[in-house]
């Protein structure tokens, strides 16, 4: 299916939406589910609570669906709204003891290092995280394995790229404190992908 056409299809499903057809909101599962699963997945790390958020920000589409106004492309609001179910999901969820609380984080300092960060390769990170392919899967595993609040702060502005504005209203941060966060996860990020980008590297080579 091109893109025009899965973009006519979309605009159809908004219009039976409105109109609260079900059977369009099955269809949006069977469209757009994979995705959205995949979004619930990297917010919550199991597939339990990830299945939960799904069917939360199904339930948010179905009632929200007269707010959404066509000014951006409807996939992109269905993930954000899926993103922002997840977020809320991870308010109310207790932290494990091992996890690191947004509390824990303070003032944020650039000169306090995520643990066992190391890192002296000036590298950048490639700039658009949602990518497909072999490192588009390594970097989402490394995204998975940052501690809850820099994966949540990189989830939203990198992967979901909401504007840092919305990102500051969604996790309480300020301006400075939201980018030495994403500044730490990104390093963070680089450090978890040079083995497998200097593996490609020799491998060019």
């Amino acid at each position: 299916m091109s893109k025009p056409d899965t973009q006519i299809d979309d605009v159809q499903l908004v219009a039976r939406l409105k109109q609260r057809d079900k059977s369009a909101l099955e269809e949006l599962v069977h469209v757009h589910g994979a995705k959205m699963y995949g979004v619930a997945l990297q917010f919550m790390r199991n597939e339990s609570d990830a299945r939960e958020v799904m069917q939360d920000a199904l339930v948010s589409i179905w009632n929200k669906i007269g707010s959404f106004e066509g000014k951006s492309a409807f996939t992109s609001w269905i993930y954000r709204v899926t993103a922002n179910a997840g977020l809320m999901a991870l308010r109310k969820k207790k932290r494990r003891e091992n996890d690191i609380s947004l509390d824990a984080v303070g003032s944020d300092d650039d000169d306090a290092p995520l643990p066992a960060l190391q890192l002296s390769d000036k590298r950048p990170l490639p700039d658009k995280v949602a990518m497909t392919g072999e490192l588009g899967e390594q970097v989402r595993a490394a995204i998975d394995q940052l501690p809850e609040p820099y994966r949540v702060a990189v989830l939203l502005r990198d992967v979901e790229e909401l504007p840092m504005a919305e990102v500051m209203q969604e996790t309480g941060l300020s301006e400075p404190a939201l980018k030495s966060r994403l500044h730490r996860a990104r390093l963070a990020l680089r450090e978890a992908l040079l083995p497998y980008l200097n593996g490609q590297d020799i491998q060019k080579s």
